[in-house]
């Protein structure tokens, strides 16, 4: 019997819905937004760039004239911008159906965030969770709500340590490492969030996407010879930016997706396909490591569940 194949087709009437995206206005982000606007819900669009979030939401208003869009400012890097953001949609909405936490950066030179994290793991991971934490309340009234982290299949590469968190002027670097380690992050955050909330008895489904490897901007910083062959690979095997959305429009919105599974494409290693159930590493699923980076977590964002 052949496999049915998800595509935009199976998405249904999402009229009633309200979707928030992080990094809304450029990649699997934009795609996921203009999706779910074709399909009529109200999409909430994070983003850093006014000017770069009226463009996009410019572009899908001449393909969808009656899309429901709100941008609201959001910066990952900034948990005074992140608090402005949760309290806007905490006061101007009733309901949030779905967060995706799409929004991330990639490989980039070693920095800090405004709250002393290095980037990576500071945007990737750290201002994710302080924006779920804040919205939380809001998701757990909303009947049949979810959250929706996308991750990568470098996570399989990714090891976590916490003495890498924060940024130090003197602290050894590796970029890709760090990426890998943000992405790692990504899931053990789900698998930890949902297992709290389900002690909690919250029926918020928490999942997780990843896009395969598919043409979008994070990889802009990939120029140096020891970058060079990552590059190669990604221009050899890449797929195109509406086709790596899919995993996590499907786990935004499918309503078969069950809390806790991970969705990706289905080819050979995740780097391109239809969006199917994938597997993470047994290092995502550790208990272990999913309790060192809660606490982790807690400590230095100073945000728990509060439902």
């Amino acid at each position: 019997m052949k496999k049915e194949i998800w595509t935009l087709k199976n998405l249904p009437n999402l009229k009633s819905k309200t979707i928030v995206v992080t990094g809304a206005n450029s990649g699997i982000g934009y795609e996921a937004t203009k999706a779910f606007a074709m399909a009529n819900a109200k999409v909430i669009m994070g983003c850093r760039s006014l000017e770069r979030a009226n463009e996009a939401k410019g572009k899908i208003l001449q393909e969808f004239k009656d899309a429901d869009i709100d941008i609201i400012i959001l910066d990952l890097m900034d948990f005074s911008s992140i608090k402005k953001f949760t309290d806007e949609i905490n006061e101007k909405y009733n309901k949030v159906d779905v967060l995706l936490n799409n929004a991330g950066i990639m490989i980039v030179p070693y920095g800090p965030t405004k709250d002393g994290f290095e980037k990576q793991i500071g945007v990737n991971h750290f201002g994710h969770f302080y924006l779920t934490m804040n919205l939380l309340k809001k998701l757990n009234n909303t009947l049949d709500s979810r959250i929706v982290n996308i991750a990568s299949i470098a996570h399989r590469f990714g090891k976590l340590k916490p003495d890498s968190f924060l940024y130090g002027e003197n602290k050894k670097y590796n970029k890709t490492y760090a990426y890998a380690q943000s992405k790692l992050a990504n899931l053990l955050f789900t698998y930890g969030l949902k297992t709290r909330l389900e002690e909690k008895n919250s029926k918020i489904k928490v999942l997780a996407a990843h896009p395969g490897i598919t043409r979008t901007n994070l990889g802009r910083h990939l120029k140096s010879l020891r970058t060079r062959p990552v590059t190669w690979i990604i221009e050899l095997f890449n797929q195109a930016t509406p086709q790596g959305a899919l995993p996590g429009i499907r786990a935004c919105i499918d309503p078969l997706v069950k809390s806790g599974e991970y969705y990706g494409p289905d080819g050979f290693f995740d780097i391109k396909g239809n969006p199917v159930v994938v597997k993470s590493t047994k290092r995502a699923h550790s208990i272990e490591l999913q309790d060192t980076l809660w606490e982790y977590s807690v400590s230095l964002t100073k945000q728990d569940i509060d439902i």
